[in-house]
């Protein structure tokens, strides 16, 4: 009996076990020693390496020039003379998808103005420099498509965003402050759907729906850049910044910009469905301090800070009988919440399809349909 104590003892401090398959004693190793534990390290660096030096390339920074009139003494004469300058009103990050030169970057970047006089300039990693033209900006998010004209462009593939759970590692790339192109930092994604309302250095406030939230630090001038994943994909859209904490970033989720980029490349232009409203993601907290009848769905509503209406005259949404105060909570049969948010289900349709919506309006339930048009910029 103590024979086979002292066996069992023996095995177990080994790092194996003894089992029986098939009617024979089977020595199986279950020990992970440290020579796995660092192959295990050195893979995930080496996978973090790959990955950046397969995106590089495709990374690009963007600065933004007006032309604006300056004043300057003349020391000859003692005058004043107005001059015509471009004048650097902004700087950002953005990415190539296409090898044609498709750059898919924030719309906060290259909206410093409607001017014609707007200037965009491109510089690649490798030190090339173009002028790009604006294809058009997003209506809906806070995206926009610019284009240089070459070819044979390196370009990044496209991730599927709705696969990445909470954890997984992650990439950001950009244009640090301006001046530090190209900054790499790394960390995981942190949060799903987030909602947020975020402001650029203009004052501009816009609401973004279903972000990506990650700890992997993202800086000023990193807006427009990718998000990538260990596979060298991109997931994100590098967005925005919490600075009332430290690494908290968004990002743009990419499959929220797959419909953009497909109209780019099929039209030529940016295409959106419009409903005409104004709206909030409710969550159960929310819902109970306004006292709504859902704690879900997308609540018709005026911001006190806006002389907007929160149902837009003669919109598709005004046409169907949505009024200020309603819940959408189903868009044909599709509930709202989470990651399911208005923004994400509407952008799968096209203007001049219609929509079927469930609203709970002080708790009568109502089903309405509406007649898209197109978001004209």
């Amino acid at each position: 009996m103590n024979k086979q104590k002292i066996l069992i003892i023996f095995i177990f401090v080994l790092g194996a076990v003894l089992t029986i398959e098939g009617g024979f004693f089977v020595y199986k190793n279950f020990r992970i020693n440290q020579s796995t534990a660092q192959n295990i390290q050195l893979d995930d660096q080496e996978a973090t390496v790959i990955s950046i030096k397969k995106v590089m390339p495709a990374v690009v920074s963007i600065s933004v020039y007006e032309q604006a009139q300056t004043s300057a003494v003349n020391l000859n004469t003692g005058e004043i003379e107005i001059r015509n300058d471009k004048i650097n009103k902004g700087s950002g990050t953005g990415f190539l998808i296409t090898a044609d030169g498709l750059i898919l970057t924030n719309k906060h970047v290259v909206n410093a103005s409607v001017s014609k006089t707007v200037e965009y300039r491109v510089v690649l990693s490798s030190g090339k420099k173009y002028f790009a033209q604006l294809i058009g900006r997003d209506p809906l998010n806070d995206l926009a498509v610019i284009k240089i004209f070459d070819k044979n462009l390196p370009f990044i593939e496209l991730g599927d965003s709705d696969k990445i759970p909470i954890g997984t590692t992650v990439i950001a790339i950009g244009n640090v402050l301006g001046k530090y192109e190209n900054s790499v930092t790394k960390g995981i994604v942190s949060g799903l759907g987030r909602t947020i309302a975020g402001s650029d250095q203009a004052g501009n406030v816009e609401s973004l729906d279903n972000v990506i939230q990650t700890d992997a630090k993202i800086n000023l001038g990193n807006s427009g850049g990718p998000l990538i994943d260990l596979n060298g994909k991109v997931i994100g859209i590098n967005v925005a910044i919490d600075q009332s904490g430290q690494s908290i970033g968004f990002a743009i989720p990419i499959n929220d910009a797959k419909t953009v980029i497909q109209s780019v490349r099929e039209i030529g232009r940016i295409v959106r469905p419009r409903l005409g409203i104004r709206y909030v993601m409710l969550t159960p907290e929310s819902a109970q301090e306004n006292k709504l009848t859902k704690n879900y769905g997308a609540w018709v509503f005026k911001s006190p800070d806006s002389d907007q209406p929160a149902v837009l005259k003669d919109s598709p949404a005004d046409k169907a009988g949505i009024l200020a105060g309603d819940i959408i909570y189903e868009i044909d049969g599709q509930k709202i919440d989470g990651k399911n948010t208005l923004l994400s289900v509407l952008q799968k349709r096209k203007p001049g399809q219609k929509a079927g919506f469930k609203i709970d309006r002080n708790g009568k339930i109502l089903v309405l349909v509406a007649v898209l048009d197109e978001f004209k910029e």
